[in-house]
């Protein structure tokens, strides 16, 4: 039986990784004015530039903060009325987690494709886009050409690459992006060389336990063992970024603390297991916020 063909969408960032103090703005013109419209006018208002104001629309569509709304407008998403609500600054690391998980298994984007499909740990920019280039060409109803491919590569790169032993971020770099704080991948740069991680720190509890009710959903199993939730396709090993020891460590954690709310971690035929119930990626986000403000209340 031949693969389906994947329809991809390429660029529409305009190179620009999405920027500290970025979506807040564009939250506020969704919820408070019930629609955003990439135009000269909104980038006046908002304080950056006509290209800038598009990339912005790209990353309010592409983090399923904006929904389709009449006239091409894009209207805020039962998520942007969440985040509106918990966090509308973009200030808890939850909440980019849950924006990272939302685009690395968005189907027909580089972001899919680099967590999911890519598996060269250490690599350069050349060969990272001639990966995707092959790929997209293979899968995509409309190949793309190595232009195309470039740009993407070279977004998500900046998006991404943090450099080791230093400050996640660099306050003096005007581009900045906050997914850079999840240290999902590191720029080396004498070598001019990436890594991704094996282990990253700090991953909530609840987006872990999101990306794997995602994957039990779309196996149709009940319970996920280790192996599986650290390799298959849109799990949590490859979404976000973790080896089989930061699995097995997460999972524990997991297993110490959940079982009062339909979570188990069982063994079966000499195994460790996950079970998680169904939910949306959007009912996890309300439980970490319910977390959050618990353990810090206002």
């Amino acid at each position: 039986m031949t693969e389906a063909a994947i329809r991809f969408q390429f660029g529409g960032h305009a190179t620009f990784p999405v920027r500290y103090g970025w979506l807040p703005k564009g939250l506020e013109q969704l919820v408070n004015q019930g629609g955003f419209t990439a135009n000269t006018e909104t980038a006046d208002e908002l304080g950056i530039g006509s290209k800038m104001v598009e990339s912005l629309a790209y990353w309010l569509n592409f983090t399923g903060l904006a929904a389709a709304g009449p006239q091409g407008a894009a209207a805020p998403s039962p998520l942007a009325a969440l985040i509106h609500q918990h966090d509308p600054y973009f200030e808890r690391p939850g909440t980019w987690w849950f924006l990272h998980l939302l685009l690395a298994r968005r189907e027909g984007s580089v972001w899919n494709w680099f967590f999911n499909d890519y598996a060269d740990r250490i690599f350069d920019r050349l060969i990272c886009a001639d990966a995707f280039l092959q790929f997209a060409r293979s899968k995509a109803i409309r190949p793309p050409s190595p232009a195309m491919v470039q740009r993407d590569v070279a977004c998500l790169l900046s998006a991404y690459a943090s450099r080791p032993g230093v400050d996640l971020v660099d306050p003096d770099d005007i581009g900045a992006c906050p997914l850079r704080e999840l240290g999902l991948l590191v720029r080396h740069e004498a070598v001019n060389r990436f890594e991704r991680s094996r282990r990253p720190h700090g991953v909530p509890n609840e987006v872990f336990l999101a990306c794997a009710s995602l994957l039990a959903q779309e196996t149709g199993k009940q319970a996920l063992s280790l192996r599986e939730l650290a390799t298959i396709r849109g799990g949590p090993g490859r979404v976000l970024c973790m080896g089989m020891d930061a699995v097995e460590t997460q999972v524990g954690e997991i297993g110490g603390k959940r079982w009062q709310e339909g979570i188990q971690v069982q063994t079966l035929n000499g195994e460790r297991h996950l079970f998680v119930p169904s939910r949306t990626p959007q009912d996890w986000l309300v439980a970490l916020y319910a977390r959050v403000e618990g353990e810090h209340p206002q």
